[in-house]
């Protein structure tokens, strides 16, 4: 039986709230999305469900099979690796971008959101990968090549629920607040060698920190 919709979540939108249950494990892989029972769950109608789990099929977290309907999907070890690769290649990509063009304002919400962070809890796992999302996004996001960022919104947000559950090390929380530190003074001066440089060794730090939590199954 699945278990009540998270309690914190019932002001977000439709799908925020699906997805932070299926990253939960309320949904967990292969489970069947039936749209009837998940409009009752979240008070809606049938007509906005279907278009979360479109969505969501489009993102690869969801599977729609003939007879069957929509199920969450299952992904193996190999399949998650594949994921964050297709990340560690865009990434640069995109940092450098946001790198060479970036505005004093867009800066300071970094920094805003750096704050953030900073007083999150590492064993806030759910909240932490949220501020760091928002952070990361912010820049994908500033890159003018609008289809090489959705293309890594999409895989990291896939990414993300898949690991959602994980514990977040003391080792690698630093390492994130220091690298997200050195990516703000880059941005700051524009430089994009320097932004190129610490992206790939954040990049390089969540996938060994990604092949831990793979190991340990």
């Amino acid at each position: 039986m699945t278990a009540p919709a998270n309690e914190f979540s019932h002001d977000l939108p439709l799908y925020d709230r699906l997805l932070a249950d299926i990253g939960d494990g309320q949904y967990q892989s292969g489970t069947p999305l039936r749209i009837h029972a998940i409009a009752k769950r979240y008070g809606t109608s049938i007509n906005p469900v279907r278009e979360v789990l479109r969505r969501m099929e489009g993102e690869g977290l969801v599977t729609f099979e003939k007879n069957k309907g929509a199920t969450v999907t299952q992904l193996d070890r190999q399949e998650v690796i594949n994921i964050f690769e297709m990340i560690r290649l865009v990434e640069p990509y995109l940092t450098a971008g946001f790198a060479a063009i970036c505005t004093s304002d867009q800066v300071d919400e970094l920094e805003r959101i750096q704050a953030r962070i900073r007083e999150m809890s590492p064993l806030d796992r759910p909240g932490f990968g949220a501020l760091d999302m928002e952070f990361h996004s912010l820049i994908a996001l500033g890159h003018p090549n609008r289809r090489a960022a959705r293309t890594w919104l999409s895989q990291r947000q896939l990414l993300n629920t898949l690991t959602r559950r994980k514990v977040l090390t003391k080792g690698r929380h630093h390492d994130v607040l220091i690298e997200h530190d050195q990516l703000i003074a880059a941005f700051r001066k524009n430089d994009v060698p320097s932004a190129t440089e610490v992206i790939t060794r954040h990049v390089n730090g969540a996938g060994r920190a990604l092949s831990f939590h793979l190991d340990q199954g």
